[in-house]
């Protein structure tokens, strides 16, 4: 769905003015749905034009002569073959446009990241804001000169120990386009096969001959030439290194590769001769709804990876199906971005749950109200929907394997005793939330979760407290004290420690107003007791986070991380404090808070991470 247009590879022993054999690549083919130049149009399917009649000088009359009635029947025929065509045509997944670096990248590529140094659109003055609560970027005015140091001090780093240091400014800056593009076929090579890792760099508009001027010495001694399609490669060893490399360039872009197999099928997809990674639907679609503008954009397909690690491992955990979970999990094809939005990072990823797979269902999306039972100060909270169900799910899974393998487990004392087959136990658990705040010597750590019976909720909280009672007569100190708290009643636990064991635990539990809580002793009164004013769910930071990722979502999570890096700095040993205070708190003191909201969108798993600044 985008037009690979002209680039063209020049001979590479000598310039492009004095090579002889220089040949320019005319386009191969046009790809439907793209025009000449590169923007994706829809298909449209053709629609006929009704011809008007006139209408009869004759009076009026109480039958519709016929004239009339096929006047009728013609503009509602076009009527509804123009409603039928736009509904196909916006009915269909939109597609995203491939950037330059996204056309090499071929058809069975694991993993594709891109970089934009080039900054599109509004990326420039967002990042420029964003970077300016960081040490050396405070002057928005003098951004490009900063990220030109910065860029050139990261190369100079990445060559050290190499056979030459290499300089941003002098042997990049001058051709360089600003897209990076790194891709690999197989993340997972067999013994004796070279890493697959293919490097993309765009050319600046009319400045190859700058390019070759600086790679053409690079690559003189030792280098061997083959061609390719009408394309020369050249394979060798720059000086000092054993890495042995494949390199290739042209008016648009400079490849270099680990394999030679793999800058040619590169090129083959570029020209249109194999299909690319910008032919396939999925990653179409899933491009479409990210920015136009971003810094960066990733993709991972994991299928290969996840099949070739299934071959190898067979039954060897001894358990038939007990690898699927894990394998499912890595079985998936996820594309994301990365952007700046002026006060925050934005990182939004599109994964995708395939219908056969061994994973739970994707959970509902919904808003809920439990952030108003955690304290305003949480320093870390995590929402999730569909808890009773995901835990059934995972308790059949696991029961499977044995079944199969002839040997199941008979579970009916165990559900004579919990009054219900297990995996329904937690059934009546809707969503859930986890809360961490207070210190590390008066820690406050809690789960909330919404209850679709309370009854039934009761029930089974009382069944779980009896087992408990019961275990404690064989042994063990705990005492089981019931509190009133208003309407609420609660049922706390202390576990005594020995001699030299922790100090006493105190867990406390209730089932209230359709909720289930269960914590520390201050979590869980605290949370009776609180107004919503007073909880996370009315902190801005929290609600800012929700309006940008979405009030009705299958999750959430939220981390303080200004809290954190003020309780991380009360444990600094003084003889550290320092070196902390020059070299690390300068770079931690802007960042403000973490905040992730996923959502489940037409089968996609989609999460957005944000994360800001002061």
């Amino acid at each position: 769905m985008s037009d690979k247009g002209p680039s063209s590879f020049n001979d590479l022993s000598g310039s492009p003015e004095d090579s002889p054999t220089r040949v320019e690549l005319e386009p191969l083919f046009s790809r439907a749905g793209a025009a000449p130049d590169g923007t994706v149009v829809a298909d449209t399917p053709d629609t006929g034009t009704a011809a008007s009649t006139a209408p009869s000088s004759a009076g009026p009359s109480l039958t519709m002569n016929g004239r009339w009635r096929w006047a009728v029947v013609g503009v509602t025929t076009v009527l509804v073959v123009v409603l039928l065509g736009a509904a196909f045509v916006f009915g269909q997944p939109k597609s995203g446009t491939p950037s330059t670096a996204m056309l090499y990248a071929p058809s069975n590529t694991a993993v594709l990241v891109e970089l934009r140094q080039d900054l599109p659109g509004d990326q420039h003055n967002l990042l420029a804001q964003f970077m300016s609560h960081f040490p050396g970027f405070a002057d928005q005015a003098a951004f490009d000169s900063k990220l030109d140091e910065t860029v050139n001090e990261l190369v100079k780093k990445l060559s050290e120990g190499g056979p030459k240091l290499f300089d941003y400014e002098h042997h990049f800056k001058p051709w360089f386009g600003g897209q990076v593009g790194i891709f690999s076929s197989n993340l997972n090579p067999s013994a004796g096969t070279p890493p697959s890792m293919t490097l993309i760099l765009t050319v600046r508009a009319g400045q190859q001959a700058r390019l070759e001027s600086w790679l053409s010495p690079e690559s003189n001694d030792g280098w061997t030439q083959s061609t390719y399609e009408g394309r020369t490669i050249w394979t060798g060893q720059f000086l000092g290194s054993s890495e042995r490399l494949s390199l290739t360039w042209s008016d648009e872009a400079l490849l270099v590769s680990t394999r030679i197999e793999d800058l040619e099928a590169a090129l083959d997809a570029r020209a249109g001769r194999s299909p690319g990674l910008a032919d396939d639907q999925y990653f179409l679609q899933q491009l479409a709804p990210l920015h136009a503008d971003r810094l960066g954009t990733f993709y991972f397909d994991g299928r290969a990876m996840a099949q070739q690690m299934r071959d190898r491992m067979g039954g060897t955990l001894g358990i038939p199906g007990a690898d699927d979970a894990l394998l499912d999990s890595i079985a998936v094809r996820i594309l994301g971005e990365i952007r700046a939005e002026g006060d925050h990072m934005a990182v939004t990823t599109r994964a995708e749950r395939a219908a056969n797979s061994s994973m739970p269902p994707l959970p509902a999306n919904r808003s809920t109200d439990l952030a108003a039972l955690a304290p305003r100060d949480a320093l870390v909270y995590a929402e999730v929907r569909d808890v009773g169900q995901t835990i059934r799910f995972y308790v059949e899974q696991s029961l499977l394997p044995l079944a199969s393998a002839g040997a199941p487990v008979d579970l009916s004392g165990l559900q004579q005793m919990l009054g219900v087959p297990p995996q329904d136990f937690f059934d009546f658990i809707i969503d859930a939330a986890v809360s961490i705040s207070g210190s590390a010597v008066a820690p406050e750590i809690g789960l909330v979760a919404t209850v679709d019976d309370e009854v039934i909720a009761t029930a089974r909280v009382n069944k779980i407290v009896s087992l408990l009672r019961a275990a404690m007569q064989f042994g063990g100190g705990a005492t089981f004290v019931v509190e009133r708290h208003g309407v609420a009643t609660v049922t706390v636990i202390t576990l005594r420690g020995g001699f030299e064991g922790p100090p006493e635990t105190s867990v406390a539990l209730t089932v209230t107003g359709g909720r289930l809580l269960l914590g520390t002793p201050d979590f869980v009164m605290g949370a009776l007791g609180r107004t919503r004013d007073l909880s996370l769910a009315a902190r801005p930071e929290y609600q800012a986070a929700l309006a940008a990722g979405g009030a009705n979502n299958a999750g959430v999570v939220f981390v303080d991380i200004a809290a954190a890096i003020t309780a991380y700095e009360s444990m600094i040993p003084a003889d550290l404090r320092a070196e902390y205070s020059l070299n690390q708190q300068p770079f931690l003191a802007p960042l403000s808070h973490l905040a992730m909201i996923s959502t489940t969108e037409n089968g996609q798993q989609v999460n957005h991470v944000f994360l800001y600044v002061k």
